[in-house]
Formats: structure tokens, C-alpha cells, sequence
């Protein structure tokens, strides 16, 4: 008798323990069962009934509360949706080869609006609207360039703040002067982005900007000068800071 009491009290406290397990409630809805190994102001760590351990940033948990309490978490605590959309700003600046002309400055500034979650991956993807100029000794140039912008974080870990950024753009760009024209323009960047928060970040890289135009060129023929307008292949390089909220 007294081995049977014994086995049922072993039975129930092991189904006791077992309905303790926490349950993690996370921002997009989904649910993490397991013991937690680590929860601090940054990150909590699962190990989960198989063995595997995972992490998840602090930002991303809303609650954390034991299994057997699960469906009364679920009635009380709805998750609240995490908004995708996002906005971006950067500058650029440096130099730019003119062809015919050598080189000259240039300057880029870009407002940008899309989501922030493609493929549920912290990958940037919009529209971009903004201003570009370059300048030489004699002539200045502007357009106002449309373009799709994609820009990938490779993050190495959720919960890292910092990683490897590169981003890409194409698009058509208008001029703000008809004598030069507009034309198709790109680029690319590379550098690093620093995540302030679990919807902002900043940004800094090296930049290379083209963009297609027609240009003035003077010739001198027998005292004469004739101007011809041909069509020219601007390339910038510079650097980028960036900032999205």
C-alpha cells in the first residue's frame, strides 16, 4: 500500500512539474514552451522538452507565464500587432566623376517609406523620393530621383545591435533643368548598422551612386565653338549616414 502512495505522489509531482514550464508570449503572436535558462533586460534564453535552446530579444517577449496558466494568459493578453512600416532618412556626400569633365562633388539626400519586415526578416523595402546634385568648377547638376530601395541587415543574432548592412537602389531620376535631362540612376552601399531600439536604427556606409544625363560639351573647331549634347554616365562615391524610425 505504502509503495503505491509512494508511485502516485512521484506520478503527480512530475505532472506538476511538467505543467510548470513557462510559456513565452512573443510580439508576433507566436508561443515558446520550455524551461528559461536566462532573463535579463536584453535577452531570454528557452531550452525547450527536446533539448534546443533558443534566444529571444527582451523587446520581442510580451509575457512570460507558467504552462498550466496558458489558456487564461491567452484570453487576457492579446498581442498587440507590431507595425511594419517604416521610415528612413539618409544624407550622402562626396565626390563624383563627370565624364568630360573630370570630377566634382556630390550630394545625396533620401526620404524613404516601406515595411521593415520582408519574408519576416528585418529587411527594409520601399519607395524612395530625394534630391541629388553635383557641382563642378563650372556647372551644377540636380535631379530628383524615384527609386526602390532594398536594404538587408545581416544579423548574426536576434539579439545583436550591431551588423553588417547592404542596401541597394534603382530608379528613374528627374532634371531640374531640361538642358541636361534625366535618366536612370542606381546605387549600392555597404557598411554598418547600430539598432537603437526594436524599430530604430543608424546607419553608416560607403555609397556608389550612377546616374544617366546628357551634358554640354564646348568644342573648338577652326576658332569656332560648338556645343554638343551627349549623353553621360555620372558615377559618385562617397559616405552615408542614415537613420530609421
Amino acid at each position: 500500500m505504502l509503495r503505491k502512495l509512494i508511485c502516485i505522489w512521484l506520478f503527480i509531482a512530475l505532472t506538476l512539474s511538467s505543467a510548470q514550464a513557462e510559456v513565452i508570449l512573443l510580439r508576433n503572436g507566436h508561443q515558446v514552451k520550455g524551461n528559461i535558462l536566462i532573463n535579463n533586460s536584453e535577452v531570454v534564453i528557452v531550452q525547450k522538452s527536446d533539448g534546443t535552446r533558443h534566444q529571444y530579444p527582451k523587446t520581442e517577449v510580451i509575457a512570460i507565464q507558467e504552462e498550466s496558466t496558458e489558456e487564461k494568459m491567452q484570453e487576457v493578453i492579446t498581442p498587440t500587432p507590431q507595425k511594419n512600416i517604416a521610415i528612413r532618412f539618409a544624407v550622402s556626400g562626396g565626390t563624383a566623376y563627370i565624364p568630360h569633365r573630370e570630377w566634382g562633388a556630390t550630394m545625396d539626400a533620401h526620404l524613404m517609406i516601406g515595411t521593415q519586415q520582408l519574408l519576416q526578416q528585418p529587411i527594409f523595402l520601399g519607395g524612395s523620393i530625394g534630391y541629388r546634385g553635383v557641382f563642378d568648377n563650372n556647372n551644377n547638376y540636380s535631379w530628383i530621383p524615384l527609386q526602390l530601395v532594398l536594404q538587408y541587415p545581416l544579423i548574426l543574432q536576434q539579439s545583436a545591435r550591431h551588423a553588417p548592412l547592404l542596401g541597394t537602389s534603382f530608379g528613374y531620376s528627374f532634371a531640374t533643368n531640361k538642358q541636361w535631362g534625366g535618366g536612370l540612376s542606381a546605387g549600392i552601399h555597404i557598411g554598418w548598422q547600430y539598432r537603437i531600439s526594436d524599430r530604430s536604427s543608424f546607419s553608416l556606409a560607403l555609397t556608389a551612386q550612377w546616374q544617366q544625363t546628357h551634358i554640354d560639351i564646348i568644342e573648338t573647331i577652326y576658332d569656332t565653338d560648338y556645343t554638343n549634347h551627349i549623353e553621360a554616365n555620372i558615377l559618385g562615391l562617397g559616405l552615408q549616414v542614415g537613420i530609421q524610425f
